[in-house]
């Protein structure tokens, strides 16, 4: 009994030793095959790292690219606001004024000062700030030596003040056209 005990035992071991070896050549089969995986996901991982770190700086350029074009928005809009402003108060001046202001010399220079302020790409608030003080410089009367009191005689003097007046609404329009413009972009 005890030889077949061992007969049987020895049988039973060198199936558990050939099991055994088996399941190593398997286990080291997945292993070599787990570890190729692992490789190539670590390959991919660094590559989508690298996207990402390059998305991110993109990210950052296109942000900072953002930020800088939004600031020159909001100074071109106050420049726009500031000027349309100005320009309504000037017709509405020309309008509460009538001939008076077209009395003055520089009238000519006045529309042409505002002309060139609207047909200008970049307004800045100097412009602004030097059309507040031609529209107030126009109101203080002028000593030039000459008779200023008064109004002209009617057949001498007919008012163009109607066509100032147009003039600087459509300076007006074209300002309010390129603050609508700039805010469409």
């Amino acid at each position: 009994e005890f030889a077949e005990y061992c007969k049987s035992t020895d049988k039973q071991l060198e199936f558990d030793i050939k099991t055994g070896e088996k399941e190593v050549a398997d286990l080291s089969a997945s292993i070599e095959q787990s570890s190729a995986t692992m490789s190539s996901l670590s390959t991919k991982i660094e590559e989508l790292a690298a996207s990402i770190s390059a998305d991110e700086a993109d990210m950052k350029a296109a942000e900072e690219i953002r930020s800088k074009e939004s600031a020159d928005f909001a100074a071109t809009e106050a420049e726009l606001k500031e000027v349309i402003d100005t320009l309504e108060r000037a017709v509405g001046l020309l309008r509460k004024q009538g001939t008076s202001m077209l009395q003055s010399k520089s009238v000519g220079s006045f529309v042409q000062a505002l002309d060139a302020m609207v047909q200008a790409s970049v307004f800045s608030s100097a412009d602004a700030k030097r059309l507040t003080a031609l529209l107030q410089s126009a109101q203080e009367p002028e000593d030039d030596g000459e008779e200023s009191f008064g109004a002209p005689a009617a057949a001498v003097y007919t008012s163009h003040s109607g066509s100032i007046i147009d003039t600087l609404e459509d300076l007006s329009e074209k300002a309010e056209a390129e603050l609508s413009d700039a805010r469409k972009q």
